[in-house]
């Protein structure tokens, strides 16, 4: 539970030093988010990975050349 003489001693502090507070708290969820597997369903969360691929080089069609041959 926050202490309630801390959440006032936090209230009396310059807007610098809670900012600082702030950055600290984040970083410390940041910490914890990465630590701890998350699961969706009773599923565990299992991160998406990105193949990359090739679709092949440009292909340049005569349309002119393409019609001549069908007559």
């Amino acid at each position: 539970m926050i202490d309630i003489q801390t959440v006032n001693q936090i209230k009396q502090s310059s807007i610098a030093e809670r900012i600082q507070v702030i950055e600290i708290i984040l970083q410390s969820l940041k910490n914890d988010i990465k630590q701890a597997p998350v699961k969706l369903n009773g599923k565990k969360f299992k991160p998406f990975k990105v193949r990359t691929f090739s679709l092949g080089g440009e292909v340049h069609v005569d349309r002119d050349e393409l019609y001549s041959e069908r007559g």
